[in-house]
């Protein structure tokens, strides 16, 4: 038995397990808290941005070969999905894993879209106003205007994109932004998030990659340097609005802000999420029970309280519930009369009886093929150093205590029909 504290990181399985019931928390957020969460997420995409363009700035000039100047960018444009992770905000682009929860059935595609447009909408306000605010600041002026010059350049650039390229950069970008949110599940500690973060971002920013809540300060920025700065600023950097010429509210919202959301939901939902959710939480068994035919499932677990509960919710849904107080019960009770799916406890009369008995059942020819979900408190208690990551533990499903029922239920449909 494995006594030692875990300090490794959580295992895919686990983290896909994670993140799906972080998708049905956010989910469920007040309309209110969404939207302000949001905001703050656009602020602190809005800072990175910020960050990059400040130390970007001159960087070309002073003859930094153009590789140090994208990685440095990169490393100080970290700290929006930084702050975002560490602080607590709601941000569109990471929140694209929340299709694994759908895809579970834990969430309908109404509560999905609901979070999107939200999010979405909240995000643009939050980086819009940290636009203006920054213009009142007239940052945009030092360094004898090469600030500005700097942002007016990168706005510029982000709108000469065609729909076909921005569109494809927007994949590529939440592929990274969503597989940096998708490490983070497996961390245990803000380090461990902070360090899971670093590369991915790094990695999109300095490849040049589209990401469209960064886009709603970056272009935004630069329309108001085009529009409001005084002629000054126009004599310090020797050019004039003229130059910038791509750079238009309309080709903001149609030649770049359009395409890449596009990309980066295909990147994101598409390329990690439902990836993942593919892997590691797609049901690979599944047993047909003929119509008229009550499934039965067998219930392990010690407490008589718990037995209870599950075997009166089961049986009103027209579940034949059959019962174990312990692993070898259970086993008996398998080879006599086969159940269709096991809720299986993890701690009963011995410490990881439940694991064990998983083991056994995918070791015997005659039951391996039997869906078990297994269904503990042992993640919230001080027994949770002995559980082996999931990965080693044989089980088709792992639920915390306590489930609530609708999503017992939804869990059980995914491997009995």
């Amino acid at each position: 038995m494995n006594r030692e504290i875990q300090i490794d990181a959580f295992p895919p399985a686990k983290m896909a397990s994670r993140m799906e019931e972080a998708g049905v928390t956010k989910a469920a957020l007040s309309a209110p808290n969404m939207f302000a969460l949001a905001m703050l997420a656009g602020a602190f995409i809005g800072a990175g941005a910020i960050f990059a363009t400040i130390v970007s700035t001159g960087l070309a000039a002073a003859a930094v070969g153009f590789g140090i100047v994208k990685l440095l960018t990169g490393l100080v444009f970290c700290l929006g999905l930084i702050a975002v992770v560490v602080a607590g905000a709601e941000l569109f682009t990471g929140n694209n894993l929340i299709i694994m929860a759908f895809a579970s059935g834990r969430i309908s595609f109404s509560s999905l879209l609901r979070n999107w447009v939200i999010v979405y909408a909240g995000n643009f306000v939050g980086s819009i106003l940290t636009a203006a605010v920054i213009f009142a600041t007239k940052q945009y002026s030092i360094a004898d205007g090469a600030v500005g010059a700097n942002a007016l350049g990168i706005a510029n650039a982000k709108c000469g994109l065609d729909f076909v390229q921005a569109l494809a950069l927007g994949v590529m970008c939440n592929a990274l932004v969503c597989l940096a949110v998708w490490l983070c599940s497996s961390a245990r500690s803000t380090t461990d998030k902070i360090m899971a973060i670093i590369f991915p971002i790094t990695a999109f920013v300095a490849a040049g990659f589209e990401h469209s809540v960064a886009n709603m300060y970056f272009i935004p920025i630069g329309l108001l340097v085009k529009s409001y700065a005084g002629p000054e600023f126009w004599a310090a950097i020797g050019r004039t609005a003229a130059d910038y010429a791509n750079l238009t509210w309309g080709a903001f919202f149609v030649k770049n802000l359009l395409p890449v959301t596009v990309g980066n939901v295909i990147g994101g939902a598409g390329f990690v999420g439902l990836a993942y959710w593919f892997i590691y939480l797609r049901p690979e068994k599944k047993v047909l029970v003929q119509a008229g035919v009550a499934p039965r499932v067998l219930v392990v677990d010690d407490d008589p309280d718990f037995v209870e509960i599950v075997g009166r919710i089961l049986s009103t849904e027209g579940y034949d519930v059959q019962s174990a107080g312990g692993g070898s019960e259970a086993l008996r009770a398998m080879r006599t009369q086969r159940p269709d799916l096991v809720l299986l406890d993890v701690m009963m009369g011995e410490p990881l009886e439940g694991v064990a008995v998983s083991r056994e059942i995918a070791s015997n020819p005659d039951l391996k093929e039997v869906p078990v979900i297994m269904i503990s408190s042992i993640d919230s208690s001080a027994n949770a150093i002995l559980l082996p990551d999931d990965v080693h533990i044989p089980v088709d499903a792992f639920l915390v205590k306590p489930v609530k029922a609708d999503y017992l239920l939804k869990t059980i449909r995914r491997f009995v029909g």
